[in-house]
Formats: structure tokens, C-alpha cells, sequence
């Protein structure tokens, strides 16, 4: 594990892609489970001298097992679901120092060939703290709050003890109803990707703020390098794998009846989903985000008839740029409404007076994204450094397959959670956006943009037409003119951007395309901690007194 963890990062991203998706097509033809949550968590597992062996050869490095004589003392105050189970185990396990939650439950035979995949568990017994409970929004409605409990628990990234029962069959989903309105997103990644900062993480964030029960279901997991340990906390947001997601299941639980699927990714993966909701009642809404024909994009997963079959019979269809808005127009599908990237006025909103200790004094000009594949003009970057020699352009991102040449200005801060731009992005005093002008790029709605302008930032672009009358945007072909014109021109009223570019506003349009009112603000938005998960080397993983 250590050896991959040093090497794979040094692969070139054309070589690493080509691998994942390898993997995934792999994993799936032959029913090996992905990973049983969207994010990892630790689990120590109660395993005597005899069974620990079997549990670490069939877990991956974020677990490790406990002997029985390592159980610590029973804790004074603690919380048990069901008020009446035994856990005189589980309250000894909870007991050791560390252990978040314990929790008795049914698990099926570990398995070597699905050691990625985590455990699946069908508990039985759970002892926390009740300050856990509340955090997590209380205990799930219906008659059995287990299953409910411990997902949220687990979303949460709080460390598991369990006391496993090997069955041969288990039955681990919840069951907990779904009260008011749904809405299910058919997303690529988890919601913690990309600093949490993707179109399908920040629609299902406002969609819980307007009150709405939202289940974000990743087709595919994280491939970042970077562990932030963001968890999003919220008793109406679900997060569940693709190979876990259940859309029989789901449909029953809401008590109201049908909601809304917005799909975000044409993967044919999602077609049985898809045709299990729609028969339930369910309104479908096709997001197209980006031109998934190109093999960048799209690998080898994409599929012209799915994708056009979407566009032809969703209930609805929006692009979120111009190009992709013309895409469904040629597939047959005239109407479809733009709904371009837009900016979260919770985290953007805010008043932001520290400035980061890592961020370089004097002028700066800045960047945050993706800083790998074609697309990305790293010609135009270094130009621009060039030509600003009294200014420090910083790059805020996963920085895989970087050239080894950018001049000595050009500092790499690293991958930084959404929540924390703002205060570097209102430092800056120009926002770039350097991107090689291409078919697919101009298919493109950069969602940097409007958290740059949220911030009064003027913004230096690639002159792509899904950024064509934008203000504060300068686009030129020649990005170093263009950052000479953001450097000396007024700088936006963040205002004027947080009202026409929220995303309450573009959500007003995708709803409306649906024939649906978009619900008001109603409560709290999610909760976002940071637990990173911890990797553990093999002479870590068993515990024993």
C-alpha cells in the first residue's frame, strides 16, 4: 500500500485514467462491490487472535481489529438504540478511547476480493453519545432506526467500533420515510470531491437549505490523492454509492410519493434507476454539464443512445452553457433551458477578514480547479507569469501531471476545501480562467468564475462563448492581455454577483423547466466537519492488550 500510495501519484493522468476506468468496468463484470459509503471511515473491528488475521486480509488500511482483553472500561454517560439491548460488549468496546460509536450487527463472511469495498452491516445494537445523535439530526422515524442511524453516523466520519456477527445474509438498508419533498442527483463523484465544490454537490447543498430530502449517489468514487475529510452532516441528505443505491426502495420510503431525479451524468449505469422512478412517479430533469462525447470525458462508459434517449424523454432538459443548450437542440430536443454554474451564497456570502498564512504577499493573480488534462493552457499560464513579474500567480488545486517549467512566481497552494475560498479568492486581484479554446471547453460553464465574482474579483478568460457577455469577465484569445485589462479595470460589486448569479436563482430555472415551483429557504443549511479517515500500516492494524 505504501508503494502504491508513493508511485501513483508520479503517473501521468492519461495513464491513471485509462487504469481507473479499467478498474471500474473490472470491479463491475464481475460483481465485486465498490465502496460500500461514498467516503471511507474507520472501523475497529472486535476480533479474538483466531479471526483477526481473516479481518485484515479481507479490510482495507482504514481498519484494524481489537482483541477482546483490549476492551476498555464501561463509560458513565452513554446513549443505546434500542433503549433495551444488551450491550455489555459494545458499552466496553465504546469505552476505549478514541471509539466515536460502537455498534453491534450482522455482517457477511469478510472477503478477500472485495477488501475495497468496506463493510456492510446490519446493526442490531448502537452505543454513542448522545451528543452524536443530535449532531447527526436524532434518531431516523420508523420502526427501525438503525440502518438510518448509523449511514448518518458514517456520513458523519465518525470513528465505528464493531462487534460483528458473521451471517450468511444480511439486510443492511434503511427503511426509515421520507417526508415532504425529494429529489435524487445522479452524480459522477461523491459530494466531498473537488473541495466539495462540483455542480451536483452545490445543487443538493441549496436543496437541503430550501427544505427539500435530497440522495446524492456517486457512480463513480473519488480518485483525488487529497483527503480533506469533508463530511456533510444533514438529517435530509443521503449519500449512498452507486452499487448501494436502490431506487425500488427509495420510492417507497416517500410517504408524499414521486419527487425529482436530476441526472448530471448519461451513464447507461443509471438506466435501471432511472426506469424504477419513472414507473414510481418520478419527474426526470436531464443536467447537461458537459460534452461527455469526448473520450476525456466520457471514456469509455459513454453511450450516444442513452445520452440521446435522455435528451428525447426527460421531463425536462437544461444545459448549463450555450453549446450544450444547442447539443439537445440537434438530438432532437428543442426547449431546453440554460442554466449556467452559479456561486453558494452561504460560503460566499459571508464577511472574510483572516487572510491564509500560505497565501505570498504583494500582487496577486490566481486559480482554483483541476490542474490536469488537455484542456488546461499551460502555454498561456506561464505567459501570464511571465508578464507580471511583480505579481504571484497562485494555483489552488490537485496538482497531477504538472509541468516541471512554470517560472519561480508560480506557487502551488494545493487542494482546498469550498469553504475555505473565499478568503483566498477576495485577496486576489485577478481570477484566470486558462483554458485552451476547443470544442469542449467552449462546452464548458466554469463554476470559478462566479465564486471570483462573488469575491470582486475581476476575471482574465479564454474567450469561451458560455462566458460571452458576462460582467466582469475580460476574455481574449491572448491571456496576458486579458489579465492586463482585469488588472486595471473596476473590480465587479460581489453584491450584484451573489444576487444574479446564486444558485437559488439558476435553480429557479431548472425547476421551472420541470414545471415546479422551487421551495423557499427553510432551515439550516448542511453541516460540513472535516474527519480525515486514517491509513494504517500493517503493524498498526491489530490491537492487542
Amino acid at each position: 500500500m505504501s508503494v502504491k500510495r508513493t508511485l501513483l501519484p508520479h503517473m501521468p493522468d492519461s495513464v491513471m485514467s485509462h487504469y481507473r476506468l479499467r478498474r471500474e468496468l473490472f470491479r463491475a463484470r464481475f460483481g465485486l462491490r465498490q465502496a460500500s459509503a461514498p467516503t471511507e471511515v474507520n472501523i475497529e473491528v472486535l476480533a479474538d487472535r483466531g479471526h483477526a488475521r481473516r479481518w485484515l486480509l479481507a479490510t482495507g488500511d482504514t481498519c484494524r481489529t481489537i482483541d477482546p482483553s483490549a476492551l476498555g472500561l464501561v463509560p458513565s454517560r452513554m446513549t443505546v438504540v434500542p433503549e433495551d439491548a444488551d450491550v455489555d460488549d459494545a458499552a466496553r468496546l465504546f469505552g476505549r478511547p478514541g471509539i466515536d460509536v460502537a455498534v453491534a450487527g450482522r455482517v457477511e463472511a469478510p472477503s478477500w476480493a472485495d477488501r475495497s469495498a468496506g463493510l456492510l452491516v446490519e446493526p442490531t445494537a448502537i452505543v454513542t453519545r448522545q451528543a452524536i445523535i443530535d449532531e447527526v439530526g436524532g434518531l431516523p422515524d420508523g420502526p427501525d432506526p438503525l440502518p438510518g442511524l448509523l449511514a448518518r453516523i458514517t456520513d458523519a466520519g465518525h470513528r465505528i467500533g464493531l462487534i460483528p456477527t458473521v451471517a450468511a445474509t444480511i439486510d443492511p438498508e434503511r427503511r426509515d420515510p421520507i417526508t415532504g419533498q425529494a429529489v435524487v442527483i445522479l452524480a459522477a463523484v461523491p459530494l466531498h470531491d473537488v473541495g466539495g465544490g462540483s455542480r451536483g454537490a452545490q445543487i443538493a447543498l441549496e436543496l437541503v437549505r430550501r427544505g427539500y430530502h435530497v440522495t446524492y449517489v456517486n457512480r463513480y468514487p473519488t480518485y483525488e490523492d487529497v483527503d480533506l475529510g469533508l463530511r456533510y452532516i444533514h438529517p435530509r441528505l443521503e449519500q449512498v454509492g452507486f452499487t448501494r443505491f436502490n431506487a425500488d426502495l427509495l420510492a417507497e420510503r416517500c410517504v408524499d410519493g414521486g419527487g425529482l431525479v436530476i441526472v448530471e451524468i448519461p451513464d447507461p449505469g443509471y438506466e435501471p434507476s432511472l426506469t424504477s422512478l419513472r414507473a414510481a412517479g418520478w419527474q426526470v430533469v436531464f443536467d447537461i454539464i458537459d460534452d461527455w462525447s469526448d473520450p476525456a470525458l466520457g471514456g469509455e462508459w459513454y453511450d450516444t443512445g442513452f445520452e440521446t434517449d435522455l435528451i428525447l424523454n426527460a421531463d425536462a432538459v437544461v444545459g448549463s452553457a450555450p453549446d450544450l443548450v444547442d447539443r439537445a437542440d440537434t438530438a432532437g430536443r428543442s426547449g431546453a433551458a440554460l442554466v449556467p454554474n452559479a456561486v453558494n451564497e452561504s460560503v460566499f456570502g459571508g464577511e472574510t477578514r483572516i487572510r491564509p498564512p500560505d497565501l505570498p504577499d504583494g500582487p496577486l493573480i490566481g486559480y482554483h480547479g483541476s490542474l490536469y488534462g488537455d484542456w488546461f493552457d499551460w502555454d498561456g499560464l506561464r505567459a501570464v507569469a511571465r508578464a507580471n513579474p511583480d505579481a504571484t500567480v497562485i494555483l489552488i488545486g490537485e496538482a497531477r501531471g504538472v509541468p516541471k517549467d512554470v517560472p519561480d512566481n508560480v506557487v502551488f497552494l494545493g487542494l482546498k476545501a469550498q469553504g475555505d475560498l473565499p478568503a483566498y479568492l477576495k485577496s486576489l486581484d485577478v481570477g484566470l480562467v486558462p483554458f485552451t479554446v476547443t470544442p469542449t471547453t467552449h462546452a464548458v460553464s466554469p463554476l470559478k468564475v462566479f465564486e471570483y465574482l462573488a469575491c470582486g474579483v475581476p476575471v482574465a478568460a479564454s474567450p469561451l462563448r458560455a462566458l460571452e457577455g458576462v460582467d466582469g469577465v475580460v476574455l481574449d484569445r491572448d491571456l496576458v492581455a486579458a489579465v492586463a485589462a482585469a488588472r486595471s479595470g473596476p473590480r465587479p460589486d460581489p453584491e450584484a454577483a451573489l444576487r444574479d448569479h446564486s444558485w437559488g436563482a439558476r435553480l429557479e430555472v431548472l425547476f421551472g423547466a420541470a414545471g415546479e415551483p422551487l421551495a423557499d429557504v427553510t432551515g439550516p443549511a448542511v453541516q460540513i466537519a472535516r474527519r480525515p479517515v486514517v491509513h494504517y500500516r500493517w503493524g498498526e492494524r491489530r490491537i492487542s492488550r
